[in-house]
């Protein structure tokens, strides 16, 4: 079996349909790698990270004209008015403060898309779009995926050329969506940026199920000026090469695993704070926490990650939170982790609920709803993943998601340094929901941290 095959067969096992198109974007991103590169398996995703295109029949060329410089500036953006339970409604002043009002529209096939605004700095680029149909949009969906999550893979997702050459999108790319009427559906579309693109540059973005821009629906062109951003932005590249040895038992035989990554960057920006990692690995670095010179604990949004090869170097960006412009230095910790977790369980009025752990979660907020419960967790110590599943607990002790479907989503309030969970129970009675009377949540057991194998970046 091929990696590429592995990959696509890991898709297949981690729940959800493979959507139209999936097939081709991914052979087409492969064929972006470099020779013996290798992807591997994704950390704690909390949403899909390869969706649906727009299936149309026709290709439509980019206008041969020079576009106009698109400045990034304070602008409205509608996205928002329409979706103001959004995942980055926090950020929304940040969004507005540093975006461009772009209003390009393509029409194929009885749909036309719409980008609406773009927003980019040092760590992220952000993609608002519009489409809308003359028919009623089809929705994708299939076994195992709930109502809201079958319109996030209705959305577009875009390619992205930068200067002639496609951005690596082979990491984190987050898709969130509303459905605004039958006909009309907005969306947002955040692209971890694994390399600092400069303050000038051209772009084209093209939507369709591969890479190749000839076989694309929809494609526009613009260029972009995001040399405003740079006040609010602490970006340094310290290409500091460091070496990680563990030594850990497994099934009764003892691993030796050896590490060898590259820090390339860390950016503390508006959109969002990274720190980005290569190494010439198939199985690169990854479990590790971030520490600031006040000892205060920076948990890391994993979200996705590939690997390389002996000959081909892989690049990966984690997002972390509670960093801000004043930090001096930033400590990247290893850490042995038995990959296990304990159960915390409390009386819905026992909030906030959480126990002794010297990092973990604590359930601050717990909205029950008829349709769906939202779950707010903090974060505290280190952690060796964000993502808080939770369940609700019949009186006899019976969780809920045993008696009905249930669909869970992570997303999270970076502002506040939240995860926020949903739990999505369609078919869910009202009468069975009032049997509801506690909840609980799986609490990661403490890491090993390897303090003697840390390694500091400085900042300021």
């Amino acid at each position: 079996m091929t990696f590429d095959e592995k990959l696509k067969a890991e898709a297949r096992r981690e729940g959800g349909p493979l959507p139209l198109g999936f097939d081709e974007r991914m052979d087409a991103l492969l064929d972006t790698l470099s020779a013996g590169a290798q992807p591997t398996k994704k950390r704690h995703a909390p949403r899909t990270v390869v969706c649906i295109g727009i299936a149309a029949a026709l290709v439509v060329s980019v206008a041969a004209a020079a576009p106009a410089v698109l400045q990034m500036a304070r602008n409205a953006i509608s996205y928002f008015d329409r979706n103001q339970n959004s995942e980055y409604a926090n950020y929304q002043g940040k969004y507005e403060r540093f975006n461009a009002a772009v209003g390009m529209s393509d029409t194929n096939g009885g749909q036309t898309l719409t980008i609406d605004n773009i927003a980019v700095d040092d760590s992220y680029l952000m993609i608002f779009s519009t489409l809308k149909s003359e028919t009623p949009i089809e929705l994708r969906s299939g076994e195992h995926v709930s109502p809201s999550a079958s319109v996030e893979w209705t959305a577009p997702t875009f390619f992205v050329e930068i200067n002639g050459e496609l951005l690596d999108t082979t990491g984190p790319v987050e898709n969130e969506a509303e459905l605004v009427d039958a006909y009309t559906l907005t969306a947002v579309q955040r692209i971890a940026l694994k390399k600092l693109l400069p303050d000038q540059f051209d772009m084209v973005l093209y939507e369709g199920g591969m890479s190749d821009i000839t076989q694309s629906n929809f494609q526009f062109a613009m260029s972009v000026d995001k040399s405003t951003v740079a006040v609010e932005t602490l970006t340094v590249k310290p290409m500091q090469d460091f070496t990680v040895d563990i030594s850990t038992d497994y099934q009764g035989e003892t691993i030796q695993l050896h590490y060898a990554p590259r820090i390339e960057r860390v950016s503390i920006s508006p959109f969002g704070s990274s720190i980005t990692l290569s190494e010439a690995s198939a199985d690169p670095l990854t479990s590790f926490v971030l520490r600031d010179e006040r000892g205060n604990y920076l948990p890391l949004l994993y979200i996705g990650s590939v690997g390389g090869s002996e000959i081909s170097r892989a690049t990966n960006s984690f997002e972390f939170i509670g960093a801000t412009l004043d930090t001096q230095s930033i400590t990247l910790i290893p850490y042995l982790d038995e990959g296990r977790s304990h159960k915390v369980e409390g009386t819905l009025d026992s909030l906030p609920l959480t126990d002794n752990s010297a990092g973990g979660f604590t359930l601050e907020s717990l909205d029950i709803g008829a349709e769906r419960t939202v779950a707010a967790f903090s974060i505290r110590g280190a952690v060796d993943y964000t993502n808080a599943q939770f369940s609700l607990l019949l009186a006899n002790g019976t969780p809920l998601d045993r008696l009905v479907d249930c669909y869970m989503d992570f997303t999270y309030d970076r502002q506040n340094a939240l995860c926020i969970t949903t739990i999505e129970y369609p078919d869910a009675t009202p009468e069975l929901l009032a049997q509801v009377t506690g909840v609980s949540f799986w609490q990661p057991n403490e890491l090993t941290l390897l303090e003697d194998q840390a390694v500091t970046i400085v900042l300021q």
